[in-house]
């Protein structure tokens, strides 16, 4: 591995945690999560519904028109919620809770402190169905001039010992902070089964989503309304992360709130339609009543408002504006069903954004293509959306935000160090190889993210090289004017580099009339023999066309060549002095491809490759063996082939029946069979080879067989 490719993923992977850790600590993801989440709770809530052990009676508009012509407006007399009461108790519900806070009377009392007979109303009401839960407030207040007698006042004695949690332990983080209160009036308080905490504080954006499940006032504890049902009586315990009761664990933040698992589908009872069915009750009417008291019966029956003028509507996870008695209703069904929602735990939201962090910044780093640089960190942004999503609806939730802005900084951090640095090495291998290789290639090389600071630096590779050199070029040169000689030599160089070019071969140097390119390097290419090959059976054939062209310029040339190649490891690297480097291959894999070369002539073959190159070939290619040559720095003679030149299927027989006979004249020429050998070669076209292995056989031979 490199050390210094690690070492700066390590450094951009630890800044960016640090980064998103800070920020997360801060609180400066907040908002941006609160999107999320509510965008989750409406995919994910809406479709479910509270227990139907809740009921929800909402006073709307239409209520407001329908009871304000015979009542007046808002706020009702009390006596209308004495007849309210009146009915629902008729359906025998587990508890109705109020979501309406009394804290004065209607009229003033009279002489002797007594109620009005208006507010005595909803008194006897209350104290008559004994099931009824009050609302009152617990909040932090400011002093002025009218209120510093109002701040820290003691409860009454006998309010904290009728509705004070008996038996908790633990300490609520926050506690001491509230310092004022607002009670139901005390003849309502007194009458009432139980009273609860009604006030929600919203979040920073100003959206309610969570409650503390209990308040403090001055050492004592009183659950919010929609708990209140449910802890009455019981024992509790508040924890660092959770309040745990007899059989239940609520899951809190470290603020010791709980996130609410709202609901999307309430089917609220309107108080319009209450006291229409009223109506049709006392006049013995049971036909035509809207709603049966009945349809209460066991259920926990949530009061509240809806019509804008009772001024209880809220911006809530699931809309804009919200009733906020849904979410005590919400709360009390979370009970119920015990489908609480696990807020994210900090030290989860740490290793991811550690993991992630190391994923960005990794994955850009060590992708080999640029679209797997863009793909791999927006895969873990997907697998990231879709645990947030598959936690949520299984109740548990995670931070999405931080750990995906921790993809976002240590992806975008790497390609901006990428873009600086791996820009500059583009840069220099674009001006490097510029001269050597084809546009096709130089893009590969620097767009498939190949390790460009090794170029030049030194390696080893398994490439195969070609050298190309034209015949008879001292003879021409001598007798030519020398504009000539270059016009030659260019058109010439032209079209054997788009061969090679086309090929993705590298051209590694003009020398004089002769050519040298290799494959393999420095993109990887499995089939580099193939290739060479490939360029050099199109080099020979489009000699023709060169010496067309020749001839339009008035250079009259029957232009030949001869190619030898061989395949093996060779030495890659920038190779010369400090004032005069040269981007090469070296090594035994070179200088017998250029031994190859120089042999054309002594074998009258176009082609001549050795037998590294012709086993890579695998068959792909029609060749001949030629023969087998001592070559320095080698222990054993390395065999060489000719590799078959034709046009159309009649030169593609020929060709095969050329083959086939110098392979067979070899197999029997190596066995010492110089006889047969000598009349195998004696039936080839290729003259020279002809005369080079009749001459030997005969000398084999000796002058008596020879003659034969």
């Amino acid at each position: 591995m490199d050390k210094k490719k690690a070492a700066t993923v390590l450094g951009i992977a630890g800044g960016t945690f640090l980064l998103t850790l800070v920020l997360f600590q801060a609180g400066f993801f907040n908002r941006f999560e609160y999107l999320i989440y509510d965008q989750a709770a409406k995919w994910i809530r809406i479709p479910k519904a509270p227990s139907d052990q809740i009921a929800v009676i909402l006073i709307d508009e239409a209520s407001l028109a329908a009871v304000n012509s015979k009542a007046g407006r808002w706020p009702w007399p009390r006596a209308a919620f004495s007849d309210f009461l009146e009915f629902v108790m008729e359906g025998k519900p587990r508890a109705v809770l109020f979501d309406i806070l009394w804290p004065e009377t209607r009229y003033p009392r009279d002489a002797n402190g007594k109620l009005s007979p208006d507010d005595n109303a909803l008194v006897d009401a209350t104290a008559k169905s004994g099931r009824v839960f009050h609302a009152m407030q617990l909040i932090r207040d400011v002093e002025d001039e009218k209120n510093k007698t109002l701040l820290n006042r003691p409860l009454p004695e006998d309010f904290i010992r009728r509705f004070a949690m008996k038996d908790i332990s633990g300490t609520m983080p926050g506690a001491g902070e509230n310092n004022n209160y607002y009670l139901p009036i005390p003849e309502l308080h007194q009458a009432a089964h139980n009273v609860a905490v009604v006030e929600f504080a919203p979040d920073e954006d100003g959206v309610y989503r969570r409650t503390r499940p209990v308040r403090e006032y001055r050492g004592a504890y009183f659950p919010v309304l929609g708990a209140a049902p449910f802890l009455e009586g019981k024992r509790a315990a508040i924890n660092e992360n959770s309040l745990v009761t007899e059989n239940q664990t609520i899951p809190l933040d470290a603020n010791g709130s709980y996130l609410i698992n709202v609901y999307g589908k309430f089917k609220p009872y309107s108080m319009s339609g209450i006291f229409a069915s009223l109506s049709k009750m006392k006049s013995g009417d049971f036909e035509e009543m809207m709603i049966d008291p009945s349809e209460f019966k066991d259920k926990i029956v949530f009061v509240g408002a809806s019509a804008v003028g009772v001024e209880d509507m809220k911006p809530t996870a699931m809309a804009a504006l919200s009733p906020g008695v849904y979410l005590h209703a919400s709360l009390a069904s979370n009970f119920i069903l015990n489908d609480f929602l696990t807020p994210p735990r900090p030290g989860i939201t740490v290793m991811m954004l550690l993991l992630l962090s190391l994923v960005g910044a990794a994955g850009t780093f060590y992708a080999r293509f640029f679209s797997l640089r863009l793909a791999i960190p927006s895969a873990a942004a997907a697998v990231l959306a879709g645990a947030y999503y598959y936690s949520f609806s299984h109740n548990q939730l995670i931070d999405f935000v931080p750990p995906f802005a921790a993809i976002v900084f240590s992806s975008g951090g790497s390609f901006a160090y990428l873009l600086l640095t791996e820009g500059r090495e583009k840069a220099r291998v674009r001006r490097m190889f510029s001269q050597y290789v084809s546009p096709e290639v130089l893009a590969m090389m620097t767009d498939s993210s190949t390790d460009l600071a090794r170029l030049g630096a030194g390696t080893k590779e398994d490439i195969s090289v070609l050298f190309s050199d034209i015949r008879s070029f001292t003879t021409f040169s001598d007798k030519t004017p020398p504009e000539q000689v270059v016009a030659m030599l260019n058109t010439h160089f032209n079209y054997m580099t788009d061969a090679i070019f086309r090929t993705r071969g590298t051209i590694d140097k003009f020398i004089g009339d002769a050519i040298m390119a290799y494959w393999g390097a420095p993109v990887k290419l499995p089939d580099h023999a193939l290739r060479a090959v490939t360029a050099a059976i199109e080099m020979t054939k489009l000699l023709t066309t060169v010496n067309a062209e020749l001839a339009r310029k008035g250079i009259i040339l029957d232009l030949k060549i001869g190619i030898g190649i061989n395949s093996g490891e060779a030495i890659m690297g920038n190779i010369g002095s400090e004032k005069k480097l040269n981007f090469t291959v070296i090594g035994d894999t070179v200088n017998l491809a250029s031994r190859l070369e120089a042999l054309n002539k002594n074998y009258g073959a176009p082609i001549i490759i050795s037998e590294f190159t012709y086993r890579k070939l695998e068959g792909k290619l029609l060749c001949r063996i030629l023969d087998r040559v001592k070559v320095r720095g080698k222990a054993e003679p390395v065999l060489i082939y000719e590799v078959m030149v034709y046009d159309g299927e009649a030169g593609l027989a020929d060709a095969q029946q050329q083959a086939a006979l110098t392979d067979r004249a070899f197999a029997f020429y190596e066995k010492g069979d110089y006889i047969s050998a000598l009349k195998l070669y004696n039936e080839t076209h290729n003259v020279t080879l002809k005369e080079l292995f009749v001459s030997r056989c005969k000398e084999k031979l000796g002058p008596q067989e020879g003659s034969r």
